[in-house]
């Protein structure tokens, strides 16, 4: 059987650091030892059984054309179909987009949502059949429990520095927060992710407030540092606006980490009764919760949110989702 992986990217070396690309990869190399990756248009090898695309925006053309040619298109991804808290969703992109969009959904043999709330959302709204849910998934042997009696005294966030990122992740706020506690816990806040057109302004923010003392914004790191930090720090924090699923917030509860977090998008279901859950994402309010757990004996929730990633968003159940999808088009 032969698989061709499509995912339109600027830069292929992304599909191997990126985690959810990178796993999907590896679980069709399992079915076609000799998988083609594409990332253009022009290199899909139109040749293969099926097509595994990541992305409905980008899905049009090999949808057309795979009927044409008579071959088998399974898309995954985030759809981002109702987010009033985003910058965008699929509602607020012009008519053309969700009409090439909806075409593509409809007319695959397949669709792989990666958020429960969006599956039954489309499900209902749109009436398809040719969907499923299979959740984004985390080794949950590389991201292993830390446990609490070996944490310091660190804060720890991932926000790649794009504008309307730190936004949406409430960046501000939680430099905001460090503000409000600074004087009252014996703390320092770790902020990591890809260097965005809001970088130099974020780093300004935090000197200006005299702040540099308390909070350090790393940029890039690998991930064996990001595996230390998830595993040494006392909370991870992603107060956010919205969360197509919050992977971040996986990984972290993998690590045992206990998360502060808000209920947007896939997150409750993510989280579930194994995190912090804050009902806004004012300074005060992440304050305050981080006030009130600091002395808390953390080590039950670090348990329960390692145990809640192995149960429901193991590898195993990434990999055999898209078994069941694929091999049923093996001639």
């Amino acid at each position: 059987m032969k698989i061709c992986f499509f995912c339109k990217i600027s830069d292929k070396s992304k599909l191997f650091i990126v985690e959810f690309y990178n796993q999907d990869i590896k679980i069709l190399k399992k079915i076609d030892p000799s998988l083609t990756i594409a990332t253009k248009y022009s290199e899909i090898d139109w040749s293969a059984d099926v097509i595994f695309v990541w992305w409905w925006t980008y899905a049009f053309f090999p949808v057309v054309v795979s009927k044409l040619l008579r071959k088998k298109v399974v898309i995954t991804g985030t759809f981002n179909y109702k987010c009033p808290m985003a910058a965008s969703d699929y509602y607020r992109r012009p008519l053309l987009e969700r009409l090439l969009i909806k075409f593509s959904i409809k007319y695959a043999n397949e669709n792989i949502l990666v958020s429960r709330n969006e599956y039954e959302q489309i499900y209902k709204d749109w009436n398809l059949k040719n969907i499923v849910y299979s959740p984004h998934c985390i080794d949950t042997v590389k991201y292993s429990r830390g446990m609490y009696c070996n944490r310091g005294n660190e804060l720890f966030t991932i926000c790649w520095t794009g504008k309307e990122n730190v936004k949406r992740k409430c960046l501000y706020e939680i430099i905001d927060s460090v503000e409000l506690l600074k004087d009252k816990l014996d703390m320092h806040l770790n902020i990591a992710g890809h260097k965005g057109d809001a970088f130099d302004e974020v780093k300004k923010y935090i000197s200006e407030k005299g702040l540099n003392a308390y909070i350090s914004i790393l940029g890039e790191i690998s991930e064996k540092e990001k595996l230390c930090y998830l595993k040494s720090c006392r909370f991870y924090l992603q107060p956010s606006r919205y969360e197509g699923f919050g992977l971040a917030i996986a990984e972290a509860m993998s690590c045992g980490t206990v998360v502060v977090t808000t209920d947007v998008g896939e997150v409750l279901n993510v989280v579930g009764n194994a995190g912090i859950i804050i009902r806004n994402t004012l300074p005060e309010t992440i304050a305050n919760v981080i006030e009130d757990y600091w002395n808390n004996d953390l080590e039950s929730i670090s348990i329960a949110a390692h145990s809640r990633i192995e149960t429901l968003f193991s590898m195993a159940r990434r990999e055999k989702d898209i078994m069941n999808v694929v091999k049923k088009y093996k001639e």
